[in-house]
């Protein structure tokens, strides 16, 4: 072999690129804010097969978010499927949660509820007390149930964004929410005295979320930290009431969706912004005299916000307005 092939080999073997991990090199804090980037925890914990390095990294992450739909699974159908699948949904989260080593800031889980899984998710939410969890969100989606939130969760000064959807609230003291600064309740019904129990607890409380709610006719919010009020499909039609809202210090409200009777602002003084995006009830034995009804409701309602800075109107209410004007005028 001549010096000059010699040569060129040596180059070649000493040019050759060597492929290096840079991202398994940076300090485990950057790891873990990469791994809580991810939206599924399922998917941090997956990485731990990538080697001996990220083995136990994602227990150190901050938060623990967990969500799973059996409906959308495609491999297979009818109840045993589902309640199958979610029965390995639920015994992956007990697993991860007990292999977490760090304080938790955020646990949250969604998926479709069977009554067999209660003491499951007692044990999270305990879990999630425990390790002063600041943001807790249950999420169910239960067939003909709902789960019942239990007592230690209503007096709780960690927690500063709650949501939960599905579940009975039925608080046997008082609550203590007094860190709490946005809460976001789905498709509960409570009465006016829980409505009161909440706000009275929530002191420092700046949103407030109620969608799809019902079995309360007032929402009295005397909070001076109140700043905004989200309301979509209020279906209290058993109700001849309807809603009564009386906030002097809020400063955003937004009401979307299908509502019940009737729907008075008695106090929002103070309000900058408002979304009226939601119609009224109609009832079909009498829709003439009925839509008038909704008429007068409607331009009611509509005096109450001359003051407001910013009003957006959903198509519905134009048409309303429209047809009152029209009215008026003939």
């Amino acid at each position: 072999m001549s010096l000059t092939m010699m040569s060129r080999k040596s180059k070649s073997k000493y040019f050759e690129p060597t492929a290096v991990d840079r991202i398994s090199e940076c300090p485990d804090s950057v790891l873990v804010h990469i791994l809580s980037r991810l939206e599924e925890t399922e998917d941090a914990v997956r990485t731990q097969v990538l080697s001996k390095r990220w083995r136990f990294l994602w227990t150190f992450l901050p938060s623990l978010l967990f969500r799973y739909y059996a409906i959308d699974d495609y491999g297979g159908e009818g109840e045993d499927f589902r309640v199958a699948r979610n029965t390995e949904f639920v015994t992956f989260v007990e697993k991860t949660l007990f292999s977490s080593d760090c304080k938790l800031k955020k646990f949250g889980v969604e998926f479709e509820y069977y009554p067999r899984f209660a003491s499951n998710v007692d044990l999270w939410t305990r879990f999630a007390a425990g390790k002063g969890v600041e943001e807790l969100s249950i999420q169910l989606w239960p067939e003909d149930t709902e789960y019942e939130l239990p007592q230690l969760l209503y007096d709780n000064s960690w927690f500063k964004e709650l949501r939960f959807s599905h579940c009975r609230v039925i608080p046997q003291g008082n609550v203590a929410w007094y860190s709490l600064k946005k809460l976001s309740i789905g498709r509960v019904k409570v009465g006016n005295d829980v409505i009161e129990m909440i706000l009275a607890g929530s002191p420092v409380l700046e949103i407030l979320e109620l969608h799809n709610c019902q079995g309360f006719s007032r929402l009295s919010v005397t909070n001076s930290c109140m700043k905004k009020l989200i309301l979509s499909d209020f279906l209290n039609i058993w109700d001849d009431s309807g809603l009564e809202i009386s906030a002097p210090y809020l400063l955003s409200l937004e009401m979307s969706g299908r509502f019940g009777k009737n729907c008075r602002l008695a106090n929002v003084s103070s309000l900058v912004d408002a979304v009226f995006n939601c119609d009224f009830m109609c009832y079909a034995d009498d829709r003439a005299n009925d839509y008038e009804r909704i008429q007068n409701i409607v331009v009611v309602f509509l005096a109450s916000l001359l003051h407001v800075k910013n009003l957006t109107l959903g198509t519905w209410a134009i048409q309303v307005c429209i047809s009152a004007i029209l009215l008026f005028c003939d």
